[in-house]
């Protein structure tokens, strides 16, 4: 569902997002471990768990905009907005295919490691824990490329696209299940490797330039048209008051050792041998390049060009 005018202050919007930087990569952002080096996104949260941490961003996250079109889009009842956050990306090639995070009864909130959420995801073994959540993607951006193309009938049907130019406009989706990627942004002499940031590094915004520091060494700089900026909402999604109930009671949360019980029966069953798998639970580290090698995200045929 497509919103033309997601907010209605759009400058206020803005000027909080200038308020946020520095701006952390988004893998530190979300503590992915192991991590040493990342592309050009940059991220900070607004609000968590349904609790705003940003000052004054509360008016933005409660919006009834977003939370009247999920209710329709969704067919729900009760619609509580969750999480929001801003993402800014610089100039790079085109991403993979990807889902969000997705959220299941009793692993969110840091109750499990960020880098758990994804196997977990794209496994499919957690349906039934799954949590319904809308998305809302605001664009600020008319510079080159950083199109939202999205897949709303899987990967094997053609995709839908959403292009620049677009000024406070939103699309609603279902993104922890429908797939979807940024395409190309900014001038391909300008893009960035994927290993092109170190982790620690930030995103400041100085004078009319955003300017990429690790430490103290400046990296990169760039005129504020050509930083993709958008800021994703979410909200659950609950068809009936009874299924609300249910998951604010907990009767029926996974924990680490149903996670980490159901990874284990399903990848005996793939031919891994037992000594193979580390003795901790999987909130552990170690278990981050078994799980990723397990279930990685579907793909593109390889014939498909990322733009």
């Amino acid at each position: 569902m497509r919103l033309e005018n997601a907010y209605a202050d759009p400058e206020a919007l803005l000027a909080l997002i200038r308020k946020g930087a520095p701006y952390k990569t988004q893998e530190a952002a979300h503590k992915h471990p192991g991590v040493t080096r990342t592309g050009g996104w940059f991220r900070n949260f607004w609000a968590l768990g349904g609790k705003v941490v940003m000052d004054g961003a509360e008016p933005f996250f409660m919006n009834d905009s977003f939370i009247e079109a999920a209710k329709t889009s969704f067919s729900a009842e009760i619609v509580q907005p969750v999480a929001m956050m801003t993402n800014l990306n610089l100039p790079m090639a085109g991403l993979a295919p990807h889902l969000d995070l997705p959220f299941f009864r009793g692993a969110m909130n840091r109750e499990v490691p960020a880098w758990l959420l994804v196997p977990m995801g794209y496994s499919g073994l957690f349906q039934s824990w799954a949590v319904p959540v809308a998305s809302a993607i605001t664009w600020f951006y008319d510079g080159v490329g950083g199109e939202f193309e999205y897949w709303p009938g899987g990967l094997d049907l053609p995709s839908r696209t959403e292009r620049p130019p677009y000024f406070n406009a939103a699309v609603l989706a279902d993104n922890e299940y429908m797939h979807h990627r940024v395409g190309a942004l900014g001038r391909e002499e300008d893009w960035l490797a994927d290993d092109a940031i170190p982790f620690d590094a930030r995103l400041h915004l100085e004078g009319d330039r955003w300017v990429v520091r690790d430490g103290g060494r400046r990296m990169h700089e760039y005129a504020l048209p050509d930083v993709r900026i958008s800021v994703l909402w979410k909200a659950y999604c609950f068809q009936s008051a009874a299924k609300a109930a249910a998951f604010r009671d907990h009767s029926d949360d996974l924990t680490p050792a149903i996670v980490t019980e159901i990874f284990i029966d399903d990848l005996r069953a793939k031919g891994f041998a037992s000594d193979a798998l580390p003795c901790a639970d999987v909130t552990d580290d170690a278990w981050k390049p078994i799980l990723d090698a397990a279930y990685p995200a579907p793909r593109l045929p390889e014939t498909e060009p990322i733009i």
